[in-house]
């Protein structure tokens, strides 16, 4: 199976962008990663079509029901029924006439990361499977299966799980056995797995089988606890999950949408533009240096695992790309101590090396020989993932300090704007949270509210000084 640097970790990872010890205003603005919060949806609120949630991340549901990209799609750019004009392309979820910005591409008025969408990977017409998705390898783009799924057969699989292909593609399990940890099995799941139609799957984790058999996390959402829940930081809104800090079209609140010419910017609507180091990408405000969906450029996605670092996508200290997917090759039996050196099964990856039998102290997991002590897609048992950004500490999923856990996802309550001080206590919009107090990004707090005094044309210079128009603020200054 292609093991992912403990993917726990790789999760975690995001959830440190927020959680980890930065106190700074621009460490909490604009991220990608957001601040750590979780959201399942409860509140029923799936856009204008009602129903399920979108399959894709970042998908709008419309009133007739269908799903669409209001980032890209210029019959939809923005919003459901916004078409963009003859000449004009969809760009950032804006029409433009102007074309599409740096890093992207005009695919028949789309403007897309060749890098990254799976439909448009590498050329406009190449398009992946819906179970695929569009990864940047070292020279070109190309379509692949997730972390921790192998290509059997044209379909991206679990081999850990799979009983048509368990352990390897095509070793399918007799009637009445399970695949547990890349083995069949006649005498049932492993501790703390479910069967599930022969897949043995830790219900908790299990994006395909959250809670109970057969019920899949889609929008964006990922299982955390046994529930779907949108990644840290974002809400349900309109079908898929979105970060309401920064999305211009939910700025604050779902559906609460910013108006020309302004900016959303820590979940409020300023006209002031972008604060100084942030990027206006479609009117959100953005770090172009950490933000995953906005690394190096507006729109261009890290994929595969990537973390966005210095402008760059790239995987995590430990891991390694192969074909544009980070993998651990100590432990991964598909790229063991080098990328596509597979061992023939049953044969175990350990050490980065293909061994008959695992190291002492180590577990045959899915081909892979680990510590289940401190693995965190193996914790306590094979196939047992820790998520919510938890580590694994003595075969249990913990949060580790400074963080704690709130709703089964670990933050620091210093700094993190949801949970200032204590779980739930969320900042106003345009605070952020810092020494366990909501207190002003930028600017000066007027009557509650956050306010740049030098370009506040109702508070110039200092609370409360009002420009007559036509004179507006400049420097601190009505003129």
């Amino acid at each position: 199976m292609a093991r992912p640097l403990a993917l726990a970790a790789i999760v975690a990872s995001f959830f440190l962008v927020a959680c980890g010890g930065a106190t700074s205003p621009e460490a909490e603005i604009g991220d990608g990663g957001g601040d750590a919060t979780l959201d399942t949806g409860d509140t029923g609120d799936t856009g204008g079509g009602g129903g399920a949630l979108c399959p894709n991340a970042g998908d709008l549901r419309c009133p007739d029901g269908s799903c669409v990209d209001p980032k890209v799609d210029p019959k939809n750019c923005g919003g459901c029924g916004v078409a963009c004009k003859t000449g004009e392309v969809c760009n950032l979820g804006t029409c433009s006439a102007t074309g599409c910005s740096t890093g992207l591409t005009d695919c028949s008025g789309a403007c897309v990361d060749l890098k990254s969408d799976p439909e448009h990977c590498g050329a406009c017409a190449a398009k992946c499977r819906t179970d695929q998705i569009c990864a940047a390898g070292a020279t070109a783009s190309a379509c692949t299966c997730d972390l921790g799924k192998n290509d059997c057969g044209g379909a991206c699989v679990d081999l850990g799980s799979d009983p048509k292909n368990c352990g390897a593609c095509g070793t399918a399990c007799a009637a009445g056995s399970v695949c547990s940890a890349g083995k069949c099995s006649s005498s049932g799941c492993g501790a703390g797995l479910s069967d599930c139609a022969g897949s043995c799957v830790d219900l908790k984790s299990d994006n395909a089988n959250c809670g109970a058999c057969g019920t899949a996390c889609t929008g964006g959402q990922t299982c955390v606890s046994g529930s779907c829940a949108c990644p840290t930081g974002t809400t349900v809104c309109g079908g898929s999950c979105v970060d309401t800090s920064s999305d211009p079209a939910n700025c604050g609140a779902c559906g609460n949408k910013c108006g020309p010419g302004a900016k959303c910017t820590l979940g409020a609507c300023a006209t002031e533009g972008c604060p100084t180091t942030f990027t206006d990408c479609g009117g959100a405000c953005v770090k172009l240096d950490k933000d995953v969906n906005h690394c190096g450029a507006c729109g261009v996605k890290c994929t595969g695992g990537k973390i966005c670092d210095a402008g760059a996508c790239r995987c995590v200290t430990g891991a390694t790309d192969c074909t544009g997917v980070c993998v651990d090759l100590t432990v991964d039996p598909t790229n063991c101590g080098a990328c596509g050196a597979k061992c023939t099964p049953p044969q175990l990856c350990g050490a980065s090396a293909c061994v008959a039998s695992c190291p002492a102290t180590t577990t045959a997991c899915a081909g892979s020989c680990v510590d289940t002590k401190t693995d965190e897609l193996n914790c306590g048992g094979c196939g047992i993932a820790c998520t919510g950004g938890k580590t694994c500490v003595a075969g249990a999923c913990a949060c580790v300090a400074p963080t704690a856990e709130c709703s089964g996802v670990c933050v620091n309550t210093n700094n993190d704007r949801n949970h200032c001080a204590g779980c739930g206590n969320v900042c106003p919009a345009g605070d952020v949270c810092k020494d366990a107090k909501c207190d002003c990004a930028m600017g000066t707090k007027c009557s509650g509210v956050c306010a740049n005094t030098q370009n506040d044309s109702n508070n110039c210079g200092g609370c409360g000084v009002v420009c007559t128009a036509p004179q507006k603020c400049a420097g601190g200054t009505c003129k």
